[in-house]
């Protein structure tokens, strides 16, 4: 049986690939929360936060907060398959778009990403940010895989597909 994969691990063809956060957003995100806690807790170290059990509890609810919008950014990634794209965040339902139903890749010249468009004229149908991993590839990956009607816009060209 042959390997699916090439020597750099990554997979060959049309076989599924997952795009997750880079590393440098990883590292980013993490050490935005190590500071915040580092400050939080030097608060309650040195006594100047308030110790009323209202404040409390509001200042645990902005710190579990935090901790879960930093766990659901570094656990989101987009999963590029045979006949989907899927966004996919641990804490909100999973977006996707059916290949065969995309009109439109718009490539944003100002931000990294794709817009997927089922609708030309529409609104985007799944939108995918940047700071994920390989978005070179990712980009080839999704623009090779639409139907050949579809249109792929931005970086200063409009261009069929």
């Amino acid at each position: 049986m042959s390997s699916q994969t090439n020597p750099d691990g990554a997979p060959e063809g049309n076989a599924p690939r997952s795009f997750g956060l880079s590393q440098s957003q990883r590292w980013g995100a993490a050490s935005g929360l190590l500071f915040f806690l580092l400050v939080v807790g030097t608060d309650y170290a040195s006594g100047v936060a308030a110790r009323e059990w209202s404040e409390l509890a509001l200042d645990a609810g902005i710190v579990g907060g935090l901790v879960l919008v930093v766990f659901n950014a570094v656990r989101k990634s987009v999963l590029v398959g045979e006949n989907e794209i899927r966004k996919i965040q641990p804490l909100w339902n999973d977006q996707s778009v059916q290949i065969s139903e995309i009109r439109r890749v718009h490539v944003p010249t100002i931000e990294s990403g794709l817009w997927l468009y089922t609708d030309p004229d529409g609104n985007p149908a799944l939108t995918i940010g940047g700071g994920l991993e390989a978005p070179d590839e990712l980009e080839e990956r999704v623009t090779k895989s639409v139907p050949p009607a579809a249109k792929i816009t931005g970086l200063g060209q409009e261009e069929e597909n």
